[in-house]
């Protein structure tokens, strides 16, 4: 039937299925990439998590069919350390608050290490203001950009520490920015 046809039909129907073929491999190419990429910025996922780091840091997988999983911290709050001092109760208390329980996260960032940066959320509850709210982290103040959020969150935190609440205790905590930096 094909042999019937012109050498221009045959060569034009040859570059025909070529383009098409190309189509297609660029299509299925950017199904993959977005199926196989856990998480993605400016989105919401539904997770349960698996492991705790520090106070600011949990590993969790996607409630998909390939279970993605992925570390994730905290958006807009910086937790101690874990060497630091009030390090291990801060990891405490998230754990008691998120480990093995499902909970939504809306990915705001990708960090420089690769973690996706995000607002947890616990039956409708920031995690991420509540880590502020008793005590257990700092707000992460160069990170918000929302004037209205960051008045929020230092409230939160300026509430926190009249009250004595967490790492406030101390007489003089030290920022684990500051920590990172002298531990380097």
């Amino acid at each position: 039937m094909l042999s019937n046809l012109p050498a221009s039909w045959l060569i034009g129907l040859g570059a025909l299925l070529c383009l098409v073929a190309l189509y297609l491999i660029v299509k299925i190419s950017r199904f993959l990439n977005n199926f196989f990429r856990p998480f993605k910025k400016g989105k919401s996922y539904l997770c349960r998590v698996s492991a705790i780091s520090d106070g600011d840091t949990l590993t969790c997988y996607r409630m998909n069919l390939r279970r993605s999983e992925t570390k994730l911290r905290f958006a807009y709050v910086d937790a101690p350390e874990s060497s630091q001092a009030y390090g291990k109760e801060s990891a405490r208390l998230i754990k008691s608050m998120v480990y093995k329980k499902f909970i939504r996260v809306e990915i705001t960032d990708v960090d420089r290490y690769g973690r996706c940066v995000g607002v947890i959320y616990r039956y409708r509850k920031s995690m991420n203001e509540e880590m502020v709210k008793r005590g257990a982290a700092w707000v992460y103040e160069e990170y918000i950009r929302d004037k209205k959020h960051l008045q929020y969150m230092m409230s939160l935190q300026n509430k926190a520490r009249k009250q004595k609440k967490g790492l406030w205790k101390a007489s003089r905590p030290m920022r684990p920015k500051e920590y990172r930096k002298l531990t380097k």
